[in-house]
């Protein structure tokens, strides 16, 4: 054992300390300094509290000169930092868009810079254990001097407003539909099927009768029956049935008295946003108009668009972009030539939801041009991947009226009301199906014809060698 172990050393000192590179590769030097896009840069790491601000510069000899400085989020500190990057002819920004406090850091710096670009963080992160705020502004910096950021769509202030009037309202909303939900859950719990016998227990019908409920007084069937409206489908028995329930106990009156009455609330509340919004959409009126010629888009489905998504095209480019922005485009997730997803990508939180609600909204219109296209797509992908391809090619049809100004109408909006090969195949297989199930019943080939012929003229029936259908008595007769 100890003479192989000598062996080995012995071995190991006789290789030369130059040994030979096994790679040339390995003898060329690699240059890894990135080409400088921006001569003076400023990286800002925000905080809710501070902001950190780095300004790199290179000089003419190509050394890179570095400063560095903290400022507090107050409105005089932030136009401190405004005036200290001036001051540094600083005149182009870079920051990562961190909740909520990047925007009065935006607000301030909007219109003394150049250019203030905001950045997903996730394409700024540095490792853990690598990082503090000092490394992740200098970072910041650096890669916003040597072209290596990607901007986020801010639009203007005008619209960031409306953005902001919209969002508060669909919070509302939502938070008035959970409260319906409390409501009939109130209700069912005392064994009320009030959600059984009428379509909408917020309408006047329903209303009256949770009124009378709540009063706290015996009331009788005809009590019930004089609230509701003469035009329920309901019938008479059916609504007595769902009204007796159990007796509401103190709390659960005052409870359902606190939901009802927070409801209202927020109706009201709604109604005042409209109002809000109806007034900063004055200066949009035609894109509004614009947007409205689209099967399915509403007036308020139309602010919420011009909201999240604006109404200059230009920073997009083309269709593609757009429908990536929102979400509507299938995701890349490919690894050593393997796909292993498509599905689309989170982005488009606020934009996705109301583009999916217009397209259900098409495809049930009367307009045929969505609907037909739902069906083919429906067929090949499922209904839920169908309604997302709808939404897309909407999407896409904004960014062109957009772009031109023009109302919708498709290339192929004529052309929508001619059956596809798609829809003949299904029909035709559908026919061959029937046609068999008459031949098991016993019905015989000359009976189906007949059959199928009542729903022609006999001038339009014709076999292969022109000679025309007689219907009477079923056969054909020579040209």
């Amino acid at each position: 054992m100890q003479s192989v172990f000598m062996t080995v050393m012995s071995s190991v000192r006789s290789i030369p300390d130059k040994a030979p590179l096994l790679f040339s590769e390995r003898r060329t030097p690699v240059n890894h300094v990135a080409q400088t896009v921006i001569p003076v840069a400023g990286g800002l790491d925000v905080h809710k509290s501070f902001v950190v601000a780095v300004i790199k510069s290179t000089s003419d000899q190509g050394t890179v000169n570095t400063v560095k400085k903290r400022f507090s989020t107050f409105r005089a500190d932030l136009e401190d930092l405004r005036d200290w990057l001036l001051q540094n002819d600083c005149h182009h920004v870079c920051m990562e868009s961190t909740g909520k406090y990047w925007i009065p850091v935006y607000n301030v710096l909007e219109t003394a810079m150049d250019e203030v670009r905001v950045c997903n963080p996730k394409w700024l992160s540095l490792v853990k254990g690598e990082k503090d705020d000092n490394k992740d502004a200098a970072r910041i910096c650096d890669l916003y001097r040597n072209g290596m950021t990607k901007s986020s769509y801010i639009p203007s202030k005008q619209i960031r407003t409306l953005r902001e009037l919209t969002r508060l309202r669909q919070k509302y909303v939502q938070q008035r539909a959970s409260d319906h939900n409390r409501l009939i859950n109130c209700l069912t719990v005392n064994n009320y099927k009030l959600d059984m016998v009428f379509s909408n227990v917020r309408g006047i019908s329903a209303s009256r009768i949770i009124d009378l409920i709540l009063s706290g007084e015996s009331y009788t069937d005809e009590d019930i029956l004089k609230c509701v409206s003469k035009r329920c489908k309901a019938s008479q028995e059916d609504i007595l049935r769902a009204c007796h329930g159990l007796e509401f106990d103190k709390f659960q009156r005052e409870k359902l008295k606190i939901i009802r009455d927070h409801i209202d609330e927020l109706t009201k509340e709604i109604e005042k946003l409209d109002q809000l919004i109806a007034e900063a959409c004055e200066d949009h009126k035609e894109p509004i108009d614009l947007l409205m010629t689209i099967p399915g888009v509403s007036e308020i489905s139309a602010r919420k668009i011009i909201a999240e998504l604006g109404t200059e095209m230009d920073q997009f480019g083309k269709d593609s972009r757009v429908a990536k922005w929102a979400g509507l485009a299938p995701g890349s997730d490919e690894s050593a030539g393997k796909i292993h997803s498509r599905h689309i990508t989170k982005g488009g939180k606020h934009l996705k939801p109301v583009l999916i609600e217009v397209a259900w909204a098409a495809v049930r219109s009367k307009n045929p041009y969505y609907r037909c296209k739902f069906e083919i797509l429906s067929l090949r992908l499922g209904k839920k991947r169908a309604i997302v391809a709808i939404a897309r090619k909407v999407i896409v049809s904004i960014f062109h009226m957009f772009s031109d100004m023009k109302e919708w109408h498709p290339k192929d909006c004529d052309d929508c009301f001619v059956p596809r090969g798609l829809s003949v195949q299904k029909e035709s297989r559908k026919l061959n199906k029937t046609v068999s199930t008459l031949k098991a019943m016993g019905m015989t080939e000359h009976q189906i014809l007949k059959t199928i012929a009542k729903g022609f003229d006999d001038s339009e029936i014709k076999d292969d060698a022109g000679n025309s259908y007689d219907s009477i008595t079923g056969e054909y007769i020579t040209a």
